[in-house]
């Protein structure tokens, strides 16, 4: 069924990698550009796969028949089936319920899965929180090392979570050190699970773990809402929901797609779509930021393109704009992290600016939970 790698801009064909450099046509062109997985659905049945799907226990491996590892040779802790609920005005999509609370699992599921199945050793990531603690989980799950490269800046919490499970923590100087660490060290680490080429995506293959989040919203909802709005930063899951609605429409299970609403810390993509640019532009740094999760000056390629094929848009906020939004969400008894707001503060940016109807259905992904970011809390 996965036929190999395409990029996601051009649409050139690759073989399955373990890096994640991108497709190297376009870095050629000087706009880097993701490589996603390239499925082929010819002759499945896609309302007898759905059917069957809606007789197992949901879960992220309840997707198995379109997922790139064997589902016996999965590495999981329980993760997905999230419940999707009304709150604070938005249908919630609630990831703060996976095993290390954030939908980060979802990745590093079908990525250790992944890297277990090839070989690997040692599982490596860049993180500044959610993905350096769910990347040491599932490599201790799978029985293999895991190395989390971060800065001084990583919260005590996530750090202690990461050597509770085993990870070695490297510290770089500043965000863009961890990337030439990565670099640096891949021969000995094999697999680079989040990206070490910026701007560029992570993995494929975790990237189709977050295609379980689409299946999820269409079965809960019992269709295909008008909307869908998450924090992005280099849109790995942004583009995995993508994927996956893509999917549901390719196999006849749904008949049409959500528009994609990308919320961002700095207006990257918000000036990309003004510019009517290739390359999401870096933005100059502000100075500190309380929304880690979503801090990246720079997006990427990929994320634009979800925008642009879904007719979404891109709502660029501030930290007090996700405080006000994290308050509505605990005033309604939903503990986010404080990225994970974001969503809210798109559907009312989208309300005030009248670009929602009465009838739109807005499902914000909530990806991450309170507790994981508790230097926020006060």
């Amino acid at each position: 069924m996965l036929r190999g790698l395409r990029c996601v801009r051009c649409g050139t064909s690759a073989e399955p990698r373990h890096d994640t450099l991108g497709c190297s046509r376009c870095r050629a062109q000087g706009v880097p550009s993701a490589l996603v997985a390239d499925l082929d659905l010819t002759g499945v049945d896609g309302p007898a796969l759905w059917d069957e799907w809606s007789r197992r226990r949901p879960g992220l491996w309840s997707h198995r028949e379109l997922l790139p590892v064997e589902a016996g040779k999965a590495v999981t802790l329980a993760e997905g089936g999230t419940p999707l609920f009304e709150a604070a005005g938005v249908l919630v999509k609630d990831e703060r319920r996976n095993p290390t609370g954030s939908f980060k699992d979802r990745f590093f599921s079908t990525a250790v899965s992944w890297a277990r199945q090839h070989g690997a050793a040692t599982v490596a990531v860049a993180s500044s929180g959610n993905a350096g603690v769910s990347a040491a989980a599932y490599a201790a799950a799978a029985g293999l090392e895991s190395v989390v490269v971060t800065t001084e800046e990583m919260d005590a919490t996530a750090r202690g979570l990461v050597r509770r499970f085993g990870g070695e923590l490297r510290f770089g100087s500043d965000a863009e050190q961890r990337w030439a660490i990565l670099r640096e060290n891949s021969d000995e680490w094999a697999v680079l699970t989040n990206t070490s080429a910026v701007p560029v995506s992570s993995l494929w293959v975790g990237i189709e773990g977050y295609k379980t989040i689409a299946y999820e919203i269409v079965r809960d909802l019992g269709d295909v809402p008008e909307v869908v709005a998450a924090p992005v930063s280099r849109g790995d899951g942004f583009m995995g929901m993508w994927l996956g609605f893509q999917e549901l429409l390719a196999l006849g299970v749904v008949s049409r797609t959500p528009r994609m609403v990308a919320v961002e810390r700095y207006p990257s993509l918000t000036r990309a779509l003004r510019e009517d640019a290739d390359l999401p532009p870096v933005v100059d740094d502000p100075g500190p930021v309380e929304a880690t999760s979503i801090s990246n000056p720079q997006a990427t390629a990929m994320s634009l393109r979800v925008i642009r094929e879904s007719g979404g848009t891109a709502v660029a906020c501030t930290d007090a704009d996700l405080h006000r939004a994290a308050e509505r969400f605990g005033r309604a008894g939903v503990g986010v992290e404080l990225s994970s707001a974001a969503g809210l503060v798109a559907a009312d940016a989208l309300r005030r600016d009248s670009r929602l109807s009465p009838a739109d259905r807005v499902v914000a992904v909530v990806t991450a939970h309170a507790a994981n970011q508790p230097g926020t809390l006060s």
